[in-house]
């Protein structure tokens, strides 16, 4: 009886791919060399892909060695399936379930020696498919190939991701058959770009000043993910809001820039704008977000997004391409990326540089900010917590490890130094432990993200963080694994987030302190104009006064809304006391509360704390995105 053939490596959890990148890391690569044909796609469009690895001077693959290829959990079936429930997007040809067109995708595997045999597997999972072939009879040497087919043409095509950015089909190669693998010198790559366009995104400045000139820039988008279009040319007309003095018709080539075209615009009128811009040719068109023309005095809104996840951890994506989408695609006035590790890498002195490098390049004081940060927590049973730093260097601080790490010893750490620790997901996942406080570092909170919002529901919610007295701000962010800044983890509107910073200037420092004065608002992704005040304290204040002599309570909100607001409500002590229903895009009010704060006032639950009353305001569009305003807190003074 003959000895059995070496069979293909099936991963029962594709997350077991992570330890193995990891490993590799440190060790020099195989010399092995991965191309794909077509190498540049538009987004969402379906292809047969050809992944070929040629093996260098220094390789050779004999029976038991495996070459395995990672393909990313974006790319899917063309079209979609009738059937998507357990659809794999590759697999085996031979395979049953996917043996029909409508099933998934097939996969071929073949070489460039036809007296070889390979033989493959596709594991599914999460984060990637994983395809892995292994020699079973015969030798590969230098010059000869591996070709890896992702949807041949006799059945479904393969479809590219949606997001604009290169894809990285990373390839491992285990020589021996033990389970020790080195990375390809060079993975094959496809460069996915917009597709036509489908709409304009129009961005303008937050607040302006009457009689101030300032730009409007007009981008055309694809219907994918908002990805810059390609190859867009016209000519399109504006409609402004009474006041507002923008020139008639404007004309965008993104042949000859991809940013689109600008446009100077001026508010003769205090009050809020808004520029449409329509092709007529094409019946492309898209609206601005609310210009509030005087809408504040001292300080500007500025919109940003502080939590994303690329390539060097779990997502897809450069730091680089994070940085260029959020200033030049979503438009954005400052970003953050705030990887978490321990999953792709191991976090070495050259990886973290490279993030905080990547940031201080991409940092452009009065037109594009850009925080220092990273994701705390990876494994930790406490949550995880976002740190952001001030200033423009800071060690990375690992979660992980022997006896891992509790947020005190965090903060301990961060001690004495500008940074922010923010918790996100907290009743999601590694869910937030509040019995950790720390009001020097922990003054925000990831109220929404693509893991839901987690205001309302349960002990680790938001509002309980509120009533246990966590003097906690609130900031949006979409902790996309796609790295795409403002761009939700599926499709265009699925959990994006946003951080609306009242800050007096678009500078890393002047940004970073309006985070710590807890200054600021989130929203599930649209660009919503609030502000929210307490007799004349803004949101974010917590002031320090005699319950008892303490007067009536006057609040003046003020909404602008991207479209029709459905529901305007004022909480204290995280119930509603006060609601409207404007019905409008605009809508502001003043209401009074002058109920006894002594009666209602909350019993804090730290040692050394003081009873305490809290409001925050809370928005709801008819479009389903919310909005929420910064607590402010009245609390009893020492005596």
């Amino acid at each position: 009886m003959g000895s059995e053939l070496p069979t293909p490596r099936l991963f029962d959890n594709t997350s077991d791919w992570f330890p193995i990148n990891r490993s590799w890391q440190f060790e020099p690569p195989a010399d092995i060399h991965g191309a794909m044909t077509p190498n540049k796609v538009e987004a969402a469009s379906g292809h047969t892909f050809v992944a070929t690895l040629t093996l260098g001077p220094e390789l050779t693959l004999s029976p038991g060695a495996h070459v395995t290829m990672e393909v990313p959990s974006t790319w899917e079936c063309h079209l979609g399936n009738p059937y998507p429930r357990g659809l794999k997007t590759v697999g085996n040809r031979e395979k049953s379930q996917i043996r029909k067109v409508g099933y998934g995708a097939f996969t071929d595997v073949e070489c460039t020696r036809p007296e070889v045999k390979l033989a493959y597997v596709a594991s599914w999972g999460r984060h990637m498919d994983l395809v892995d072939v292994v020699v079973q009879e015969g030798e590969l040497g230098p010059g000869d190939a591996v070709r890896v087919i992702l949807g041949p043409p006799d059945g479904n095509l393969v479809q590219a991701q949606r997001y604009a950015q290169v894809a990285i089909f990373t390839v491992g190669v285990d020589r021996k058959g033990d389970g020790t693998y080195r990375q390809a010198a060079t993975h094959p790559t496809v460069r996915v770009v917009g597709a036509h366009a489908e709409r304009f995104k129009i961005f303008a400045p937050a607040v302006v000043q009457t009689g101030e000139n300032f730009a409007i820039r007009v981008l055309p988008v694809d219907g994918y993910s908002y990805n810059a279009a390609t190859g867009y040319q016209g000519r399109a007309q504006t409609i402004a809001t009474e006041g507002l003095e923008v020139p008639q018709a404007v004309a965008v080539d993104q042949r000859a820039d991809r940013a689109g075209s600008t446009f100077s615009a001026r508010a003769a009128i205090e009050g809020i704008h808004r520029v449409t811009v329509v092709d007529p040719a094409t019946g492309i068109a898209g609206k601005s977000n609310p210009i509030g023309a005087g809408f504040l005095r001292d300080r500007n809104v500025y919109f940003g997004e502080m939590h994303s996840q690329m390539w060097h951890s779990q997502g897809t994506g450069t730091t680089t391409e994070f940085f260029e989408w959020g200033r030049d695609v979503a438009g954005l006035d400052f970003c953050a990326p705030a990887n978490h590790y321990k999953m792709r890498f191991e976090i070495v002195d050259e990886v973290w540089q490279e993030v905080v490098d990547t940031s201080n390049a991409f940092n452009d004081a009065h037109r594009f900010v850009t925080l220092v940060s990273h994701e705390w927590g990876t494994g930790n049973p406490n949550g995880h917590k976002n740190i952001y730093h001030r200033g423009d260097s800071a060690e990375f601080i690992c979660s992980f490890g022997p006896g891992g790490m509790t947020p005190d010893e965090l903060w301990e750490i961060l001690k004495g130094r500008d940074a922010l620790t923010i918790p996100h997901h907290t009743k999601f996942g590694n869910i937030t432990n509040w019995d950790y406080r720390n009001d020097t570092h922990q003054r925000l909170v990831e109220i929404c993200s693509s893991w839901g919002i987690s205001e309302t529901g349960g002990p680790h919610s938001v509002q309980t963080a509120l009533a246990m007295g966590h003097r906690i701000g609130f900031i949006g962010g979409t902790d996309s694994h796609h790295g795409l800044a403002n761009q939700g983890s599926f499709f265009v509107d699925d959990g994006n987030g946003l951080a609306c910073v009242m800050a007096r200037e678009l500078t890393r420092d002047s940004i970073w302190q309006a985070l710590n004065e807890r200054r600021c608002y989130a929203t599930t992704g649209d660009r919503i104009l609030l502000d929210f005040t307490m007799n004349d304290a803004s949101m974010g204040s917590d002031l320090s006064v005699d319950l008892a002599q303490y007067g009536p309570r006057e609040f003046t909100m003020r909404v602008a809304g991207t479209y029709r607001i459905d529901a305007i409500e004022l909480l204290r002590n995280n119930e509603v006391i006060f609601s409207a229903d404007p019905r409008s895009d605009v809508w502001e009010d003043r209401w009074t509360d002058a109920d006894p704060l002594p009666e209602i006032a909350l019993t804090p639950t730290f040692p050394h704390d003081r009873p305490f009353v809290c409001y925050y305001l809370r928005v709801t569009q008819a479009n389903r995105q919310m909005a929420w305003a910064s607590p402010i807190w009245l609390t009893e003074r020492k005596r």
